[in-house]
């Protein structure tokens, strides 16, 4: 390696005039300072300044993803509610309709395959229909699997025909 040197600075540095060298080592000295601002300190000044910037960003979506890994762990730990049968299926919907002052809007209401009701409601606002299912899903989780919504002639009522089930169905 030392040889290899020698043999550089002897062919490409020892052959130029004294002049030459003078003016070759102040331009490196002229260039050095400008090669690191511009090749190492600007660079990583103006990255500094972009993570500097995108840093609150990051930091609120690590604790978002904190508090959803929170919850995901509060749902897996959570005790899965008891699957009813029709009866006590259609019974829960039944109490659930006249707790909410539904029980005469219901025309029908027929236990299907285990796990399942199928009701009609003849004339129903849509908002206290919209009320009552969001209640069965919350308190009982009685789901609507499928829902056929009808409008009638007088403003804001509809005639439904929905399956609800408890849990999951074969």
């Amino acid at each position: 390696m030392k040889a290899r040197w020698k043999e550089f600075k002897k062919r490409h540095w020892d052959s130029r005039s004294a002049r030459e060298r003078q003016t070759l080592a102040f331009s490196a000295l002229l260039l050095t300072p400008l090669a690191v601002y511009w090749l190492l300190w600007q660079p990583a000044h103006s990255a500094s300044e972009k993570l500097r910037a995108s840093l609150p960003v990051l930091r609120a979506q690590a604790e978002q993803m904190r508090a959803q890994v929170a919850e995901a762990d509060m749902l897996r730990h959570r005790p899965r509610p008891a699957v009813l049968d029709a009866g006590a299926l259609k019974l829960a919907v039944e109490a659930s309709a006249a707790r909410h002052q539904m029980r005469d809007a219901l025309s029908t209401l027929d236990a299907q395959q285990p796990g399942a009701v199928r009701i009609t409601l003849a004339s129903v606002s849509f908002g206290q229909w919209l009320s009552w299912l969001r209640d069965l899903q919350q308190e009982q989780h009685i789901r609507a699997e499928s829902v056929a919504v009808a409008a009638l002639p007088q403003t804001g009522m509809v005639r439904i025909s929905a399956t609800l089930t408890n849990g999951e169905t074969p």
